[in-house]
């Protein structure tokens, strides 16, 4: 009588657990389960993640009880899956549409419990649904459920910026940050910064670069955004709560905002990365037009080699690709995949003609 097929007794387990909406006092729960997925969640002491939580799925400045983080729930109560959604807002084609950004998958041993997740975040009012930190574990099951994979915006780019540095750092080796050998490997990046055949040489030149005020984003995003039929909405409420959380957010890095201006003082662009020194930095948004973008990356390869980053990682912007490239930029494609679900084919065919402007400020920023 129990010789059942395996399938099937996956099912009859799953039958037995049922997916409903995040509460607040979930949150001890769901922090066990992030210890126990995520190893890196460990450097966050308990009162910090639940603040965390709190934060990001109950007081975030697009909060949406329709469009809400979601738990799998076992008939013991137990807590075994848990997708992080976070609202957000995007104009598309003159008309404000709300979106569902998906992150922070975590299931312990309920092998149908992602699946239910995906399936009842797709059924939500958002005019679409997106993740854009996906792993290949995660691509087959959207695209199982009608979930298309946006190729196009899952290329990143990588930039070396000290080359022995960074070749030490591939190598996942001690020595670099060793007493004996990084004041040697310092003398040999400094002279090889200035040979082609590594990089450009990295200097302040024709322009100068400040820190950005909310100010100076709100009113330069029609500038740069104009162009794009699908692109954020943004207002001194919710990118201060954004700047906020990633100011205060120090296990990747320190968070940069800078502004870039020519020498008559006029706003070329601006780039957002999370600064680490002695290591890889990530880059969250780079802002610019195909007339500054090449300023603007050498203001954002400068600061970076200024500030002792080994090297830079971002997400491709197809529009610059020969930018990076002549920067001599190496090319990772799906490092991250960039899902979307959406009824509305217009939506997923801007996204994938590069129509939209689609940072990974709006994405997945590894609050949890």
């Amino acid at each position: 009588m129990n010789n059942y097929p395996e399938y099937v007794k996956l099912l009859k387990i799953n039958i037995v657990g049922r997916i409903r909406k995040f509460k607040i006092e979930d949150i001890e729960q769901v922090i066990d389960l992030n210890i126990k997925s995520f190893v890196r969640s460990k450097e966050l002491s308990r009162e910090l993640q639940y603040e965390i939580f709190k934060e990001v799925c109950f007081n975030n400045p697009w909060f949406n009880e329709e469009i809400s983080s979601l738990v799998y729930e076992e008939s013991n109560g137990r807590i075994k899956g848990f997708l992080g959604v976070v609202p957000r807002k995007f104009n598309f084609e003159g008309k404000e549409i709300l979106v569902g950004v998906a992150q922070h998958l975590m299931v312990d041993q309920v092998p149908l419990a992602s699946l239910q997740l995906f399936k009842e975040f797709f059924s939500g009012p958002q005019e679409f649904s997106i993740t854009d930190m996906a792993v290949d574990i995660g691509k087959p099951l959207w695209e199982r459920l009608g979930g298309a994979t946006i190729y196009l915006h899952s290329i990143y780019w990588r930039k070396p910026l000290k080359p022995i540095s960074f070749l030490f750092t591939m190598l996942k080796t001690n020595l670099y940050n060793s007493k004996l050998f990084s004041p040697i490997i310092n003398v040999a990046d400094n002279m090889l910064k200035g040979m082609p055949i590594f990089s450009q040489k990295y200097e302040e030149k024709n322009f100068e670069f400040n820190d950005m005020e909310i100010d100076d984003y709100i009113m330069n995003m029609d500038r740069f955004f104009a162009n794009k039929s699908l692109k954020p909405v943004y207002d001194s409420k919710s990118l201060g709560w954004l700047f906020n959380r990633l100011k205060n957010e120090k296990r990747f890095g320190e968070f940069q905002k800078i502004i870039v201006k020519n020498n008559s003082g006029d706003i070329m662009g601006w780039f957002l990365y999370n600064l680490n020194k002695k290591g890889s930095s990530q880059v969250l948004q780079i802002v610019a037009n195909d007339h500054t973008i090449g300023a603007v990356l050498d203001a954002l390869f400068y600061h970076a080699f200024k500030n002792g980053s080994v090297e830079l990682i971002g997400r491709l912007d197809p529009q610059f690709m020969k930018n990076f490239f002549d920067r001599k930029c190496l090319f990772m494609p799906g490092r991250n995949w960039m899902l979307v679900h959406s009824k509305r084919k217009d939506i997923i065919n801007a996204l994938n003609s590069n129509n939209a402007f689609f940072t990974r400020l709006e994405g997945d920023l590894w609050f949890f």
